[in-house]
This record gives structure tokens, sequence and C-alpha cells, in this order.
């Protein structure tokens, strides 16, 4: 049987058989389209997630910083983005989460994750700190540990703990796509994801999916 947790976190925008189809974003209900009877639940716990996006948070502005201001506005492998965009894209995606905590719906904006015009290094920076402030502040007052809540989405009713999931792996993915092209640089990451940062997250196997 196919890891349907893995074929979630790659770029697969439907599902089909015949001339039905369905947008392969709620791994439930591809199960249910492909009549396996198979509930996909996140592996680790809300308080789990929270701690590993906040890690990968500070991994990735680390590595923002690394990247030569001369190629802040290279495009990435074919790819119609700048690595300033990316850069940008990997925070707007906690952004989004903190929206959503605050009773947004994970719709337009919010999903794509793409602000309106690209902050600088140094104010990525800032952003990055106030992020982690939202993400800690939410966290200690919310009563809804568990995460239970559910929440609207563009691919239907989801559990807040789903997008929890869904967020912290986004992120990581694209910070190792950072780390990645620093390499390609001859840049050594101070900070670098490790196994035990990705362990349990459904991510694609390639790192340019």
């Amino acid at each position: 049987m196919a890891d349907l947790r893995k074929l979630g976190a790659r770029s697969v925008p439907v599902v089909s058989r015949g001339t039905d189809f369905i947008y392969a974003q709620d791994l439930n209900q591809v199960a249910k389209f492909v009549e396996l009877d198979e509930a996909v639940q996140p592996t680790l716990s809300p308080d789990v997630l929270v701690e590993r996006l906040k890690r990968i948070l500070d991994i990735a502005i680390s590595c923002v910083q690394q990247i030569p201001h001369d190629k802040l506005q290279d495009q990435l492998p074919g790819r119609p983005r700048s690595l300033l965009s990316l850069a940008n894209h990997i925070f707007e995606i906690s952004a989004g989460l903190i929206k959503v905590t605050r009773g947004a719906d994970f719709k337009g904006d919010v999903a794509t994750a793409t602000p309106d015009i690209d902050k600088t290094v140094a104010e990525l920076t800032v952003y990055q700190r106030e992020l982690l402030a939202d993400l800690d502040t939410w966290w200690t007052q919310t009563d809804d540990r568990e995460c239970k809540d559910k929440i609207t989405t563009y691919y239907g009713e989801q559990t807040l703990h789903s997008l929890l999931e869904r967020c912290t792996w986004h992120t990581a993915q694209h910070v190792r796509q950072v780390m990645m092209l620093l390499d390609g640089l001859d840049i050594a990451p101070t900070l670098s994801l490790n196994a035990e940062d990705l362990a349990d997250l459904p991510l694609p196997e390639k790192v340019w999916d």
C-alpha cells in the first residue's frame, strides 16, 4: 500500500479515477476516494510540532542570513522565484498559521503564503522573532492543547493539528532547499536540519519535488 502521508507531501494537485477526481490535499479524502479503509492522522503531537516548528524557523533565519547579498535575486532551479522570495515564503507559512489560530480560514493569501512585497533579510530577521513570539503566545494561551478545533481550508474542513503538521513539514522542506542552495555556493550552514528535526514529518524524499 502506498504511504499516503508522503503522497500528500509531494506536489500532487489531484487524484483521478476515470473521469472523477479530487484535490489531493486531504489524505483522508484521498483514502476514501480510492476506497481504502485508512485514517491518516499526524504522527507527532501538537506540542512536539510547535517546538519542532520553532527550531526549524531558527535554522531558517540562520540559513537565510548566510545567502550572499548578490545571490538573493537569483532564480531557483526550474522555478520563477528568487532566493529572497523563497525566504519570504518560508516565514509567511508560519504567519498564515498564526492567522488561522486567530480565526482566519486557510484559503487565498493565507494558504499561498506569499507577501505583497518581499522583506529584506534584515526585515525577515525581525519578522522571525515576531513569529516565534506569536507562536509562544498562542501556544501558552490556547485551551485547545490537542488542536482539535476545526478550520476551513480550500481542500475541506481540517483539524488545527493537521494544519500545524502541514505548516511544519512545509517549512522544513523549503529550509532543505535553502540548505542545498547554500551548499551549491560552497557555504556550510551555521545551523542545519538533522534527522531528528525531520523525523515523523511527511516530507518528500527529494529536496526539489
